[in-house]
């Protein structure tokens, strides 16, 4: 059986994706607090739109994965509107959106 814990129950191998992206800058020389701001801005704007994210920020990079929150969906103009936001960010450097993908990996 090839799966993953979700719920209670295994998910079988292609019984559905949950399509998400990764997402990524560098940071310019900021402290944790301004890391930390960068990161809740992210999240609020990510909220605006039905989405989460996992991963996180140092005081030199931010690194998460976003996906759909429940009952909502993702789409590529999502995608594309959230590397023009972070780019947009005074203290983002190099920002990285990637392709779509399975968030739960399964193959």
């Amino acid at each position: 059986m090839s799966g993953m814990e979700d719920g209670g129950g295994v998910r079988e191998k292609g019984e559905f994706a949950v399509l998400g992206f990764v997402l990524s800058c560098r940071l310019q020389e900021v402290g944790t607090e301004d890391a930390t701001r960068v990161l809740d801005a992210l999240e609020a704007e990510l909220e605006s739109r039905g989405l989460i994210m996992g991963g996180g920020v140092d005081t030199d990079r931010l690194d998460v994965f976003v996906l759909p929150h429940k009952n909502a969906s993702a789409t590529d103009k999502d995608r594309l509107a959230l590397a023009e936001w972070l780019d947009q960010q005074p203290l983002c450097t190099e920002v990285v959106v990637g392709d779509w993908m399975d968030a739960y990996g399964v193959e």
